[in-house]
Formats: C-alpha cells, sequence, structure tokens
C-alpha cells in the first residue's frame, strides 16, 4: 500500500477548514483522506509549536513554573522579577505569556491564574444616606466628613477595618486590618461578632502589636456598632461607610480578596489557629505589588519609617 505525505497545499486547506468550525471526519470527508491522517497532523502542529516556545525561551519557561504561585506571585511579577534578575536573558512580555495560556502552550489554565474572569451581573449600589451621628461626642463620623487628605495615601496609620465570615451560622470569623498607605495586612481570630468583645479584641491587637492609628475606617455591620471606644482610647476618628458601598473601603475588599487565595469562600473558621492567620499576613506582606513598581507592603512601611 502508497503513503504520500500531505502537500502543503493540502495543510492550508485542513487549517482553513478546521477553523471554520468543521470536525476532523467531515474534513477528511471533503478531502479525501482518512480522519487519523488530520488528527496526527494537528497534534505534531500542536507539539511543534509548544517545542518552538520551550526552544526560544527555555531560561523564561522554566523560571515561570518554578515560581509561579497564584496566591502570592501572578504572571506579571514573574516577568518583572525575571526580568530584574536576567537582564540579559530574552524574555517574552506579559501579554504574550497570557497569549500562550489561551492557546494551550503552558501548563496553566485560566482557573489557576490569580484572577479570574467575573461572571454574572454587577451588583448596583448607590449612595445612601449617612447615619445620623450624635452630636455630643464627634469620635464616631460618616464617611462623608473624612478629610480629603486621608485618600491621598500618602502617610501611614489610617486602617480599614472588616470581618471575613465562614460557614453560615458560625459564630468564628476573621476580623482584617489594613493600612491605606501601605496596604499591610493584620488578622485577627474572632469567636464571636459580640459588638463589645470585637470591640476589645481589636483594641487589644493593636496595643499588642504597636500598631499606628491615625484614623479608622469601617462598614455598618454590627460588631463594630461600639468601636468608637477603641477609636476614643486611641484619641483618634472613626468614620462609617454608607450601606450598601463596600467600594467606599476599596483597600479592605481588595485585601479581603487576596486572604481568600488561601481561605476559600465557605471554609470553617473553628479550627483555623492565629499562627495560621499570622503566616498568611506574612506573605500577602511580602508580595510584590505592581501598584509600588513591585516592591512589598513591609518595602513600603520601611520607606515611611
Amino acid at each position: 500500500m502508497n503513503y504520500t505525505q500531505l502537500t502543503e497545499k493540502k495543510k492550508v486547506e485542513i487549517d482553513i477548514l478546521l477553523k471554520q468550525g468543521l470536525s476532523m471526519r467531515e474534513v477528511a470527508r471533503r478531502l479525501g483522506i482518512h480522519h487519523s491522517t488530520i488528527s496526527r497532523y494537528k497534534n505534531k502542529k500542536y507539539f511543534k509549536r509548544k517545542i518552538d516556545i520551550e526552544e526560544r525561551y527555555p531560561i523564561f519557561i522554566q523560571y515561570l513554573l518554578s515560581h509561579y504561585d497564584r496566591r502570592t506571585c501572578s504572571i506579571e511579577v514573574c516577568v518583572n522579577l525575571f526580568k530584574r534578575r536576567y537582564k540579559n536573558v530574552k524574555c517574552p512580555s506579559v501579554q504574550t505569556v497570557y497569549n500562550w495560556i489561551n492557546q494551550g502552550k503552558l501548563h496553566l489554565s485560566y482557573e489557576g491564574l490569580c484572577y479570574k474572569k467575573r461572571t454574572g451581573k454587577k451588583r448596583k449600589s448607590g449612595m445612601m444616606k449617612h447615619f445620623e451621628w450624635n452630636l455630643h461626642n464627634r469620635t464616631v463620623l460618616p464617611i462623608s466628613l473624612r478629610p480629603k487628605y486621608i485618600d491621598e495615601r500618602q502617610e501611614l496609620g489610617h486602617l480599614e477595618i472588616d470581618t471575613i465570615v465562614g460557614k453560615k451560622n458560625e459564630n468564628e470569623c476573621i476580623v482584617s486590618i489594613v493600612d491605606r498607605c501601605s496596604r499591610k495586612l493584620w488578622l485577627i481570630k474572632a469567636n464571636y461578632k459580640q459588638e463589645y468583645y470585637m470591640d476589645k479584641l481589636i483594641y487589644e491587637y493593636i496595643i499588642k502589636k504597636n500598631i499606628k492609628v491615625k484614623s479608622i475606617t469601617v462598614d455598618n455591620g454590627l460588631e463594630f456598632n461600639v468601636l468608637g471606644i477603641t477609636a476614643k482610647k486611641l484619641g483618634v476618628k472613626l468614620y462609617k461607610c454608607d450601606p450598601y458601598c463596600s467600594f467606599q473601603r476599596g483597600t479592605n475588599e481588595r485585601t479581603n480578596a487576596l486572604v481568600r487565595r488561601f481561605i476559600p469562600k465557605g471554609s470553617s473558621m473553628k479550627m483555623i489557629p492565629q499562627i495560621y492567620l499570622d503566616d498568611i499576613c506574612w506573605k500577602i506582606n511580602m508580595m510584590p505589588r505592581k501598584i509600588f513598581d513591585f516592591q512589598s507592603a513591609d518595602d513600603i512601611e520601611y520607606n515611611y519609617k
């Protein structure tokens, strides 16, 4: 039986028909060849493209696969660190790496990347009326009265505080504290959501860790109803966001998303010890960030001191 190799013309015709969405059997029927020939041609072409990348960027591919961590070291961070470490070695752009992932040329899927595409409708949120605040005690204020210089993030000490919950009907939760300037994170294990317990827990942790505090911004959760006591003890103002306006604490919400890489939604908080939360804080605070020219939160805090 005689065998003939595919001509260049046949290869072009196969590529065109496959791009049109036809199956391999249908393409084989139209061109008068066996469908296994098309299958071998397609696999061979894919293998050549994959080998071509590894031959062109062998050092970078090895570096990327060994250093990439979806929780602390993204694709962009890997590319930037590689350029700094290997200045004379050829390196692809960030977009090129993402193109390789889309085309299946790298063993990384979108499910394993740091940032996933959002699905579903965006929740609409409008500005709500400000909470009435006590005219006799001006420690607790609505966020509309927060000074504009705090938004500029030019000094340490302006904190945002929120809670991270686990399974439904669980009393245990995590209190997250973030500095608006350096984005440094602290996590506290809380056994209850009772307001006076939370106030005492946060105050003692701030004193123990010697955290610099110049202002505090929180949401309208019931667990923060008496946090003004802590603010008064520390001699700072406490600002409350409007209802359903989590964007007013954007730094806190974004940092909580980083914590969710280690503690996914729906996880139980009962068996999570404080030492594990301290380890998560260390990893996130040491993570290179694009907004700081790939410096970490600890580096920024050190530069401001």
